[in-house]
């Protein structure tokens, strides 16, 4: 049965409250250059972070608990009353590095797919890979990112985030599978060579009743492509200070930051995000699309 989307009727809006703006955020390594200024530069006291996983930074911002988010692309669909700081996303051109299918055999041979729910845009990506890219329609079932449980129940795994870059880079400590016959795709590169075009995965949404005037328009979009900019002036340090945790060497973060993540949303970003959003509905995903809309 092919699992539909529907608009969700929006909560009542609060009432703008000054103080800091709230922020949901996904504490990966690939957003940590979108947060540098709003952390550590003179914008800070204008926002409030907390961290969470994909989906909830979703919730968060469906639900009002935050006004501004770091949203996985799918999610915009789905939650009305949101608006896109333009000119920043997490994109890839090809290799993403981090958000990988790992397959016991090829993914052409796969009946059941185990995928990690903490994000429905990579879930969203396999199906559509499946279905365009493979021909094939297998089963899914959401399962925890454990790789190892996960390929015990089906041919492949959904891995995302700092838990597939780790395997991608083969972190010290990091599950071993039996390597016969295993097939590891990227699913950032299996996206451009089935579009072409660069793949967004995230971008900036807000709640659009939360920001009024054209001031705090511009002075929003400022900081944060301002904390941007910034971060990316800062790669090396973002990436040593990453390597002791992920237990990677710093030079291999840094390529990877500067080399396999994006943060642009330009026209050929967008033209990618056209067809992701596209090619879910004619799958029945989505049950409709709505155009991007920019703050």
């Amino acid at each position: 049965m092919k699992e539909r989307i529907r608009f969700r009727r929006p909560p009542s809006r609060p009432r703008r409250v000054p103080g800091p703006r709230r922020l949901s955020v996904v504490r990966y390594l690939n957003t940590a250059p979108l947060i540098w200024g709003l952390e550590r530069g003179p914008q800070r006291r204008r926002y409030q972070l907390s961290f969470t996983v994909p989906a909830t930074c979703a919730e968060d911002l469906g639900s009002g608990r935050a006004d501004i988010g770091i949203l996985p692309v799918f999610a915009y669909q789905t939650i009305p009353g949101l608006k896109v700081i333009p000119h920043i996303a997490i994109t890839s051109q090809r290799k993403v590095e981090s958000v990988l299918l790992v397959s016991r055999g090829p993914a052409r041979r796969a009946k059941r797919v185990a995928l990690d729910a903490s994000s429905r845009t990579s879930a969203a990506l396999v199906k559509i890979l499946f279905a365009r890219h493979w021909g094939r329609s297998p089963d899914y079932v959401e399962a925890a990112p454990d790789l190892a449980a996960m390929l015990s129940e089906a041919d492949p795994a959904l891995v995302i985030g700092d838990p597939a870059l780790r395997f991608s880079l083969h972190a010290p400590g990091t599950q071993r599978l039996d390597a016969e016959n295993l097939h590891v795709y990227d699913l950032g590169e299996e996206w451009w060579r089935l579009t072409n075009l660069p793949f967004v995965f995230a971008f900036w949404a807000v709640r659009a009743e939360s920001v009024g005037s054209a001031d705090e328009k511009h002075t929003l979009v400022r900081d944060f492509c301002r904390s941007r900019d910034e971060g990316l002036e800062h790669l090396d340090e973002i990436a040593h200070e990453a390597a002791a945790k992920l237990e990677l060497p710093g030079g291999q973060l840094e390529r990877y930051l500067r080399y396999s993540i994006d943060y642009r949303l330009d026209a050929p970003q967008q033209a990618g995000l056209e067809y992701f959003f596209r090619y879910a509905h004619e799958l029945g995903l989505l049950d409709e699309v709505r155009p991007v809309e920019f703050l």
